[in-house]
C-alpha cells in the first residue's frame, strides 16, 4: 500500500498498479491476530471500517482486487496494445487462387502441350463458371463430343518432372481441350481463363471471334454474351475482313451466319476503300457472294475487273484455279469499258464466247426491254461444244452504284426557244444524266431551273424538287437560272449536299454564287473570231503510263480516290474557253491543252467539269461518240457518297468533326443489321 500510494503520488493520472484489497487486508490482519479464539463482532466491524476508509482514499484512482489492478478510465489512455502479427512463411497460402500459378489447383486442362491448372470450385461454379467444364468435374463427362475426361493423372510435357510427380501425388485428373478448340483459339485460351477467375476482358477484333468460339464450345454464358456484344460494337469498315475470315473459319450455324451478313454488307457498302491485300485475307467462299452483289459500292465495273485481275492471279499461282475461276465470274463484262473488255479478252480463263454474250445482253437487261430470246441465251451458254463449261447463263445484272441516291437534274434553257437547237441539244443531256442514274439504281428528279420559266411567270416560283431529301445535284446551266433557285443551291451546298457543275459563261457565275467562289472552275469569254480547236481526253503516249512508283494513271493530280476516270477512254471538246480556278482548287483529270477537266472545290463537295463537254450528250457526229456521260455518272457518285457520309457525321456527331476517311467511322455510322444469338 505504500508502494502504491508513492506512485499514485508520483503520477496522479497513472492507474494505480496492483495491490492487495483493502477489505481482504483487513479482514486478513483480523483474522491473523495473535491468540487462539475467533475473531469478534467487533474485530469484524472493525475490519469493514477500514475497507472502507482504504476504498475511500483510493478513489477515482483504480479499483483493486486480489488479482491485481483494474484501472478506472480516467481521461485519454497514453499506453495503446501494438503487437504486430509474427510473420509466418505460409503467408504465400493467403493469396487468391489463380491459373497462372496453380496454387492449390485440383484439375488440369490440356491444349497440345500446354496445360493449364484450373481450380473446380472457380471455373465449375458461379455467374462465370464453364458448364462444359462442370459437367467434367462432376460426372467425368462433357456435353460436347470430341472431348474427354482422365480420372487418372496424366503426364505433360509442358512442365517438369517434379511438378508431374506432385500432380500424380496429388491425384490431379485432366480434361483434353484439343479436339474440342481449334488450334486457332489456344493463343486466346488464357483470355478466357482471365475472364472466369478475375471478370478481365478487353475485347478487340483480333480476339472477339476466337473468344466468341471458347465461350460456345465451353458453355461460358456470360463470356458469350460479352462477346456478341462486342462483335457488334467492334464491327466496323476497317475491321470487317478479319470479322468475316475468322467467322468462317471458327463458327458456325446461326451465329456465323449473322456474323457473316453483317461483315459482308459492310464490306460491299464500302468496297471501293479497301486495298487489295485486305480482300485477299477474305476466303473465296465469302468474297464471291460480296463481288456478286448489285449494290457493291464501286465507281465502274473496270474497278472489280482489277481487283478479280490481282486476286486471281495468286490464286492461280498456288494452284487454286477453279477459285479463281468462280470470281471471274462475277465480273459483270458487258458493263466494262472498252480498254478494259480488251484486257478481259487477253485472260485465258474467260471464255470469249461469254464475254460476247455479256455485251450483247447488258444492256437489254437493265433497260427493262425484257428478257433476250432463248437463242440469245444460248449464245456462250455451257453445252456440247461449247468453251463457257458451267460460266452462268442469261444476262447479268446492272450494277446498282447509285443505290439510295437521290439527284437533281436541273437544266436552265428558254422552252420558249422552240426553233433553237441548243434547248433541244440541253434538255437531251438532262434526260441523258436522268435515265443513266435510275438505270444504275438511283432517283433522278429533272427541273428546269430558268428565270424566266412558266413557274418565275405566274409568280408562284414553287420548286419542283425539295433540296432536303437530295443528296447531289447536276446541274446544266447555260442559261442564267432564277435567283431563288441559286440561293436553294448555295443553302444546299452549305448544308453539305453535292453539286456536280457544267455551267457556261453567263450561267451561275454572277452574284452571291460569283463573289462567295461556290464555283472552283471559272470560265470566261473569248473574242468572237477565235476558231474552234478540238481537244480531247490528256494522257500518257501510251493510253497507261507507268509513274515513278511503278503504279498506272491518267492525268491527275493524285492516283488515290476519287478515281473520276475510271471507265473512261476517250473525251473530246472543242477549245474556245479560257478558264481559272479558284485558290487551292484541285485538279482531277486535264484536257490535252493542260487546261483543266474535271475540278474539285477547296472546301466545299463542289465539281466543276469543263463546259467544252457540252456538245457530247446530244452526240455530235462531227466529234464522234465518248465516255461524257460516264465521267460525270462519276463525279456524281463521288459527290453524292461525300453528301452522304457529311449528312450522316452531322448527325451522329452534331455538326463537328468529321472524319475524312469512311474507314474511321465506327459502328454507329454502319447501316446494318446487329447480332442476336443466345446460347
Amino acid at each position: 500500500m505504500e508502494d502504491n500510494a508513492q506512485r499514485a503520488a508520483a503520477d496522479p493520472e497513472d492507474p494505480l498498479p496492483a495491490a492487495p484489497s483493502a477489505f481482504a487486508a483487513a479482514v486478513t490482519a483480523a483474522s491473523s491476530s495473535t491468540g487462539p479464539p475467533p475473531p469478534s463482532a467487533a474485530a469484524i466491524l472493525a475490519a469493514a471500517a477500514a475497507a472502507a476508509a482504504a476504498a475511500s482514499a483510493v478513489g477515482s484512482g483504480g479499483y483493486t482486487s486480489g488479482f491485481g489492478s483494474l484501472p478506472l478510465r480516467r481521461g485519454p489512455a497514453t499506453v495503446r496494445v501494438d503487437v504486430p502479427f509474427p510473420e509466418l512463411p505460409s503467408d504465400a497460402d493467403t493469396e487468391m487462387p489463380s491459373w497462372r500459378t496453380g496454387l492449390h489447383s485440383d484439375w488440369k486442362l490440356r491444349l497440345g502441350s500446354t496445360v493449364y491448372r484450373i481450380h473446380k470450385v472457380l471455373t465449375g461454379h458461379g455467374p462465370r463458371a464453364s458448364a462444359f467444364l462442370c459437367s467434367a468435374f462432376t460426372t467425368g463427362q462433357q456435353l460436347a463430343s470430341g472431348g474427354y475426361a482422365i480420372a487418372s493423372p496424366t503426364p505433360s510435357t509442358s512442365t517438369s518432372d517434379g511438378v508431374e510427380k506432385e500432380d500424380a501425388e496429388r491425384g490431379l485428373s485432366e480434361t483434353d481441350l484439343s479436339h474440342i478448340l481449334p488450334e486457332q483459339v489456344w493463343p486466346f485460351f488464357g483470355e478466357v481463363l482471365d475472364y472466369v477467375y478475375n471478370e478481365e476482358l478487353r475485347l478487340t477484333d483480333e480476339n472477339a471471334v476466337p473468344l466468341l468460339r471458347c465461350a460456345d464450345a465451353l458453355q461460358i454464358r456470360s463470356l458469350f454474351l460479352r462477346c456478341v456484344e462486342g462483335v457488334n460494337s467492334l464491327i466496323s469498315v476497317a475491321t470487317a475482313p478479319r470479322f468475316l475470315a475468322d467467322t468462317v473459319s471458327l463458327l458456325g450455324g446461326a451465329l456465323a451466319e449473322q456474323i457473316s451478313r453483317v461483315a459482308q454488307d459492310v464490306i460491299a457498302e464500302h468496297f471501293d476503300t479497301y486495298p487489295i491485300h485486305e480482300l485477299q485475307r477474305i476466303p473465296t467462299s465469302e468474297l464471291t457472294p460480296i463481288l456478286k452483289r448489285d449494290d457493291l459500292s464501286i465507281m465502274h465495273e473496270n474497278e472489280v475487273f482489277d481487283r478479280v485481275l490481282e486476286i486471281a492471279d495468286g490464286l492461280t499461282f498456288e494452284g487454286r484455279g477453279e477459285e479463281a475461276t468462280k470470281l471471274w465470274q462475277t465480273v459483270r463484262f458487258g458493263a466494262l469499258s472498252n480498254s478494259y473488255f480488251v484486257k478481259a479478252a487477253q485472260v485465258d480463263s474467260i471464255p470469249k464466247t461469254a464475254l460476247i454474250r455479256a455485251k450483247v445482253l447488258h444492256r437489254k437487261c437493265g433497260s427493262g426491254a425484257g428478257l433476250p430470246s432463248p437463242a440469245a441465251l444460248q449464245l456462250g451458254g455451257g453445252g456440247p461444244g461449247s468453251d463457257c463449261g458451267d460460266w452462268p447463263v442469261g444476262p447479268p445484272r446492272p450494277r446498282k452504284p447509285f443505290k439510295d441516291l437521290v439527284c437533281a437534274v436541273m437544266y436552265s434553257v428558254d422552252t420558249d426557244a422552240r426553233n433553237d437547237q441548243d434547248v433541244e441539244r440541253n434538255i437531251t443531256a438532262a434526260t441523258l444524266v436522268a435515265e443513266e442514274i435510275e438505270f444504275l439504281g438511283g432517283r433522278a428528279i429533272l427541273e428546269n431551273i430558268f428565270a424566266n420559266s412558266p413557274y418565275s411567270r405566274d409568280g408562284s416560283e414553287a420548286l419542283l424538287i425539295n433540296m432536303d431529301e437530295v443528296d447531289v445535284a447536276f446541274v446544266l446551266a447555260p442559261w442564267t437560272p432564277s435567283e431563288k433557285r441559286i440561293s436553294t443551291l448555295i443553302n444546299f451546298v452549305d448544308q453539305g449536299g453535292g453539286a456536280v457543275l457544267l455551267s457556261f459563261i453567263g450561267g451561275l457565275s454572277k452574284g452571291s454564287w460569283l463573289d462567295r467562289q461556290y464555283e472552283p472552275l471559272i470560265t470566261g469569254k473569248v473574242a468572237d473570231n477565235t476558231p474552234y480547236e478540238d481537244v480531247y481526253l490528256a494522257t500518257c503516249p501510251a493510253l497507261e503510263c507507268s509513274t515513278s512508283d511503278g503504279s498506272k494513271k491518267r492525268s491527275q493530280d493524285t492516283i488515290t480516290p476519287p478515281r473520276i476516270l475510271c471507265g473512261v477512254d476517250s473525251i473530246n471538246g472543242r477549245r474556245r474557253i479560257t478558264s481559272r480556278l479558284v485558290d487551292g482548287a484541285r485538279v482531277l483529270a486535264k484536257w490535252s491543252d493542260g487546261q483543266p477537266l474535271v475540278v474539285q472545290h477547296p472546301e466545299k463537295n463542289v465539281f466543276s467539269v469543263s463546259q467544252r463537254v457540252s456538245r457530247i450528250f446530244e452526240l455530235d457526229d462531227d466529234l464522234g461518240h465518248d465516255d461524257t456521260l460516264q465521267l460525270v455518272l462519276n463525279v456524281m457518285w463521288h459527290a453524292g457518297r461525300e453528301a452522304r457520309r457529311i449528312k450522316a457525321v452531322h448527325a451522329g456527331f452534331g455538326g463537328t468533326g468529321l472524319p475524312s476517311d469512311p474507314r474511321e467511322l465506327g459502328p454507329f455510322m454502319m447501316s446494318i443489321r446487329g447480332v442476336n444469338v443466345s446460347l
